[in-house]
């Protein structure tokens, strides 16, 4: 029996934005605004999991001083962390309807690769970040086999559903781990059966949805 959903947060919950007025704004305040340095964080923000593999403010600050070539204050994190609370779609009272509908059967957790403190800050603001029991994903970020089980917390695999957007990340890597997936195919992307259940928004999912996965769960 599915007793847990653990969702991804950009691409999945998240849709439909992006990071340039908020590295924009926060460069702004911290006095370093310019196109370059713009694109010089959006590379950092690439590269900044190809060489850590959890997320902490020293390692976060030291990558992107490097990335711009400054020195930042130990306000960067907490900076960037309030521009990024306004990186949210418009109110959505269909997905606040879908979410809080999941989280009456089932547990609801996050596993994000960022900081927990804000993907929470920017899911309160959409109205549904009470809804979810945990956040993982900054102690161990995928693709790493703990992040996985970190989500499922004191639930077996097989009883837990990985919801995301990326096909490796968020699919076949916790398919590898054993848990059953969900892909929110928000980019639109060329899906094949290898995917599983394709969704094209969270507010296709439904408690009907998530029990007619748990015969194949069991087969497994």
């Amino acid at each position: 029996m599915i007793k847990r959903l653990i969702f991804d947060v950009d691409g999945t919950l998240i849709t439909g934005v992006n990071f340039i007025d908020s590295i924009s704004e926060t460069l702004r305040k911290l006095g370093l605004y310019s196109e370059d340095n713009v694109k010089l964080f959006l590379e950092g923000i690439k590269t900044y999991e190809q060489q850590h593999n959890n997320y902490n403010i020293k390692s976060y600050t030291e990558h992107f001083e490097q990335a711009l070539k400054n020195k930042l204050p130990e306000s960067f994190v907490f900076v960037f962390w309030g521009e990024l609370k306004s990186a949210i779609p418009p109110k959505n009272d269909k997905l606040i309807d879908t979410i809080s509908g999941l989280a009456k059967r089932y547990e609801l957790v996050l596993l994000t690769n960022y900081f927990s403190i804000s993907q929470l800050n920017r899911l309160n603001n959409m109205g549904i970040g009470s809804f979810f029991k945990e956040c993982h994903g900054e102690r161990c970020i995928k693709p790493n086999k703990q992040a996985y089980l970190d989500a499922c917390g004191d639930k077996k695999a097989e009883e837990c559903v990985m919801i995301g957007d990326d096909p490796y990340l968020d699919i076949q890597r916790a398919r590898e781990e054993g848990l059953s997936t969900i892909l929110v195919n928000s980019k639109g992307i060329e899906t094949n059966s290898s995917m599983g259940i394709v969704v094209n928004s969270i507010e296709e999912i439904s408690q009907g949805l998530i029990t007619r996965m748990e015969p194949k769960d069991f087969e497994r």
